[in-house]
């Protein structure tokens, strides 16, 4: 009987050996706990796409092909305030021209949009326009860039590659930030002489060293000029295919048309002081 006792203990010992893990496993989740579960743990959250990424067409645009009387290229140079100079916009102008265009649901092209629409007939945005800045200024980041941003715009600044880094320029830092923000570059070459004045030689030099230092410095392509004081000649207009450039800005005024020549195209110059009633009417 002794024997049997111990026997039967021995059996229950065993069976409690091999229950006892079985009994510490958790029950397999039911699919609705299994996503909760998961939700408590979530993967990293993707990046935020950059400005450059962000930018849209308006509602409900009409897309065109580039208007045979036509598109205004809008020129500033500083956004800072000085009633003696009228090439300097106050930022309270800038802002309120800029607030304009977009309650008319404008687009502001890149400069890329508008080679494409103006030489191989890509379609844009029936109420587009094309902003600019001449020469560089550090005001172009510092004051112009903040309203662009607050409206989703974007503009071409032309850089003067001489003045990069001193105090009548931007720094390179600055560029890159404007072109990572969808912003184009081009050439107010080196160093802001009379094109018309230089040999053919000088001149290669002037347009040929500032597109290749903004190409350098910014891993962009460089399709646009814009000539010093609106100089140039037959010279120039030779010139600027052979080293690839697609456009070329003037300081002559009206709409940009494609009869004009690519490389011989007006803006519309605007001032200091200019009512907005009078900024609308270029838009005429």
């Amino acid at each position: 009987m002794k024997l049997i006792k111990r026997l039967a203990i021995c059996l229950i010992a065993v069976s409690l050996v091999f229950l006892i893990p079985f009994n510490r496993i958790p029950p397999l989740l039911t699919e609705a706990e299994a996503q909760v579960k998961h939700m408590v743990s979530p993967s990293p959250a993707a990046p935020s796409p950059s400005p450059a990424n962000s930018r849209k067409m308006p509602d409900n645009a009409k897309m065109v092909k580039y208007p045979e009387n036509g598109l205004p290229v809008l020129m500033y140079h500083s956004i800072s305030t000085n009633p003696k100079n009228n090439l300097c916009v106050s930022e309270e102008q800038f802002d309120a021209e800029m607030e304009w265009l977009y309650s008319q649901n404008y687009y502001t092209l890149s400069m890329d949009e508008f080679c494409e629409a103006l030489s191989d007939g890509a379609s844009i945005p029936e109420k587009s326009v094309l902003i600019t800045f001449d020469d560089g200024y550090p005001d172009n980041y510092k004051a112009a860039w903040p309203i662009l941003k607050k409206y989703d715009f974007v503009a071409t600044f032309f850089i003067i590659t001489g003045t990069v880094e001193t105090s009548s320029g931007m720094t390179w830092e600055q560029l890159k930030e404007l072109v990572q923000g969808g912003n184009s570059i081009g050439s107010h070459t080196v160093h802001h002489h009379d094109l018309s004045t230089l040999s053919e030689a000088q001149q290669e030099k002037e347009l040929g060293d500032s597109k290749k230092i903004l190409e350098d410095n910014l891993g962009i392509n460089v399709k646009a000029i814009c000539f010093p004081s609106g100089k140039y000649n037959e010279s120039t207009l030779r010139i600027l295919p052979t080293l690839g450039y697609k456009v070329g800005v003037t300081t002559k005024g009206g709409d940009a048309r494609r009869s004009d020549g690519q490389f011989t195209l007006c803006r519309i110059r605007i001032f200091g002081g200019m009512s907005l009633a009078g900024f609308k009417t270029k838009f005429q």
